[in-house]
């Protein structure tokens, strides 16, 4: 069931309208930003995002612009995932998953100084729970993890009535932002 809805979730992502795209990631950037989490936050987490994710960059570079400490996820083996503070003048890679991620994986973030992250996925339920890419690597992350996390989606990606299994190692996301239609 995963698979079917993760391929569903990537095709409308693929096929939305730019225009309806550029609008609701304009809106979801300005409602990230205007959050009380990230208001409240020093330091942020956020995936380099690649089409058709919904763009993070101007995110990532607002959070720049405002002085938070922005960190970018590294996608380590065994499906360990590491933070790693972002800077435009650092060094990014394609990863095997064809994500950008940090050249130098030396001096990881601490999940504990991370007072906020935005988790990616490609479907949502009402109570925060979702279906992310197929790695794990958020699902390990969190459940190590203390601090906020929030979401941001189109309004196709949430479901009202899930129909996938919610999984012991699921952990649901604490605030989803949702664009209009």
């Amino acid at each position: 069931m995963k698979e079917y809805i993760r391929k569903e979730m990537l095709g409308k992502l693929r096929d939305l309208p730019a225009q309806d795209r550029i609008r609701m990631e304009k809106e979801l950037t300005k409602a990230v930003c205007s959050s009380q989490e990230w208001k409240a936050s020093k330091t942020i987490g956020v995936t380099w995002s690649n089409f058709p994710e919904i763009d993070t960059h101007t995110i990532i570079k607002n959070g720049l612009e405002e002085g938070k400490r922005m960190v970018v996820p590294y996608s380590g083996k065994n499906r360990v995932m590491t933070f790693h503070e972002y800077s435009p003048d650092i060094a990014m890679a394609k990863s095997k998953f064809g994500i950008m991620e940090p050249v130098d994986k030396s001096n990881p973030v601490p999940p504990g100084e991370i007072d906020l992250l935005l988790v990616p996925g490609l479907a949502f339920s009402e109570t925060g729970f979702r279906i992310g890419f197929g790695g794990g690597y958020y699902d390990r992350y969190l459940a190590a993890y203390n601090g906020h996390t929030l979401s941001v989606l189109f309004p196709f990606q949430l479901f009202k009535n899930p129909h996938w299994e919610i999984e012991a190692f699921d952990v649901p996301i604490q605030k989803l932002l949702l664009a209009t239609i």
